[in-house]
């Protein structure tokens, strides 16, 4: 199959937005006798004049071989076998063209050629090498199988990425049904991709991320963590959730929570506040971190839970500590939080009894502590979407503004040692 070739006049992609360090990979694999491209989202987004926020490689070298040519180069991953290579704050991932995956299901390996499947399908080990054109149709969507060429600067579509760039389409390259059977994540990247880029799912894909949406019990619970937070830290988790909603993935992600909110439009209106939210730090620049992020998601559930527990005889520490834990190990079958998230978490919830303490030193002491910003955060968020506790949130900006009572200094005299020995 002959690719379209799309020449440097013709484009709007320049080298000067390319990262300095994958620029620098390129050309040393290409000095090197290899062949060396730009490949998936990076060139997709420069495209459509996004500034992207990796910039991955894609060669004809071998994993081994690409550890030979870079110092500061080091291989990673079982399923896909990836060269990452370091730069000072950045790490340019660059993978081997690959082939597609074999028709037959008995396991291979030939050499660095390695390839397996579980017994549900799922590709659990592929390093098949191959060309440039079999990685490309070999990849999710046909908006990330285009390639930059850095011998000549031009773009190289096999599957047809630019005509659906320009019409605002995410296609599955090859069968959805049998793509999505071996790598379920594609249909939750499905859905992050129309949001963020506000395009529209293909219909065939759109069709079978709906009949196959219960497959996402067989990814990966840490590799699902870790798509979750793109999710909803992308910038655009309004759109993104309404994909999900629309596609019912909410469900086999977060079951329980899924069908809570499903009862009640105000648990509804609830996370979709808070993914504005998100949106709104995102653009500002703020970095929020992942216990924050599913401490407010998972809020008002949360609170649910634990008045739940208090009406049940426990007190409000217990029942927070046990809610809160309870909920979140009990989805780590699916989605796998962290311990130390998971005890953040529970931080956060249980910390928010502190803000009716305002007497004394204990509101100064609380203001020093490590959880304090995190809290009152979600405290502060609360109070607004509920419209409560108006004045304890003025309160606890005033007391925030104005410096804490200073600690009394005096000097106490040296404390006498006493002899261990008696005489």
């Amino acid at each position: 199959m002959e690719p379209v070739i799309i020449k440097r006049a013709d484009h709007n992609v320049s080298r000067k937005n390319i990262s300095s360090a994958a620029v620098k990979v390129m050309y040393r694999l290409k000095d090197e006798g290899f062949t060396a491209y730009l490949a998936g989202g990076g060139v997709r987004d420069l495209l459509l004049n996004r500034s992207p926020k990796d910039f991955d490689v894609a060669t004809d070298a071998t994993p081994e071989q690409i550890r030979k040519i870079f110092r500061n180069c080091r291989l990673v991953g079982r399923r896909f076998r990836l060269a990452h290579i370091l730069f000072r704050g950045e790490v340019i991932e660059t993978s081997t063209f690959r082939a597609p995956v074999p028709e037959e299901a008995d396991d291979t390996v030939h050499g660095e050629n390695t390839f397996r499947t579980a017994d549900c399908g799922i590709v659990m080990r592929d390093n098949i090498f191959g060309t440039p054109e079999e990685d490309a149709l070999r990849r999710d969507f046909t908006i990330n199988a285009l390639f930059y060429n850095i011998a000549d600067f031009s773009i190289i579509d096999y599957a047809g990425g630019l005509k659906d760039l320009e019409e605002k389409i995410i296609r599955v390259i090859g069968d959805p049904d049998k793509r999505f059977g071996e790598d379920p994540v594609r249909m939750i990247r499905a859905a992050r991709f129309a949001g963020t880029l506000d395009f529209e799912i293909e219909k065939t894909a759109y069709d079978s991320i709906c009949r196959n949406k219960d497959l996402l019990a067989h990814a990966a619970p840490s590799r699902m963590y870790e798509e979750v937070q793109k999710l909803f830290l992308c910038g655009h988790a309004r759109a993104v959730f309404t994909w999900l909603e629309r596609t019912d993935l909410l469900h086999p992600m977060f079951h329980d929570f899924s069908h809570w909110i499903d009862a009640d439009k105000k648990r509804h209106d609830w996370v979709i506040q808070t993914l504005e939210q998100m949106d709104r730090w995102r653009k500002a620049g703020l970095r929020v971190h992942p216990a924050l992020l599913f401490a407010l998601i998972f809020g008002e559930y949360h609170e649910f839970l634990i008045q739940q527990l208090i009406d049940g005889g426990q007190s409000p520490y217990d029942a927070t500590r046990n809610a809160v834990q309870g909920h979140l190990k009990g989805m780590c079958d699916n989605v796998r939080i962290p311990k130390a998230a998971i005890y953040q978490i529970c931080d956060i919830m249980g910390n928010q009894l502190r803000f009716e303490q305002k007497n004394g030193r204990k509101p100064h002491r609380f203001l020093q502590s490590r959880g304090f910003l995190d809290a009152f955060l979600y405290f502060k968020f609360s109070a607004k979407a509920h419209n409560r506790n108006n004045e304890l949130v003025d309160f606890w900006e005033e007391i925030r503004t104005t410096k804490s009572p200073k600690q009394e200094t005096r000097k106490q005299a040296p404390k006498k040692r006493r002899n261990a020995r008696r005489k």
